[in-house]
C-alpha cells in the first residue's frame, strides 16, 4: 500500500542526513513516519554511501510519496546540507 500525501507546501520538512548507516536511517525514517503529525515531507541526504542505503530509502519512499531521496559525492554533510537548502 502506498500513502500518497498529495500537500504540494508541506508544514515541516525534516532532513536527515546520511553515510552508510542503513539501520539507523530505517529507525529514523520509521519514527518520523509514525508520528501523529503527517503534514510533514521527509528528506533523505544521501552523502555518497557505498552500502544498500539506496534500496532502502527507494523501497521506504515507494510506500509513502512524503520521502525525498538526494544523493551525491561524499562532501561532507554540513556543506551538503547548506546546498540544499540554498538551492
Amino acid at each position: 500500500m502506498v500513502l500518497n500525501y498529495m500537500n504540494i507546501n508541506p508544514k515541516v520538512s525534516v532532513i536527515i542526513p546520511t553515510y552508510n548507516d542503513s539501520k539507523s536511517l530505517i529507525r529514523a525514517i520509521e519514527s518520523v513516519i509514525s508520528q501523529s503529525f503527517k503534514d510533514l515531507e521527509i528528506i533523505i541526504i544521501d552523502d555518497g554511501s557505498t552500502d544498500n542505503t539506496k534500496e532502502i530509502v527507494k523501497d521506504l519512499a515507494g510506500k509513502d510519496t512524503r520521502i525525498k531521496y538526494f544523493y551525491q559525492e561524499n562532501i561532507s554533510f554540513g556543506r551538503q546540507s547548506l546546498v540544499y537548502l540554498i538551492s
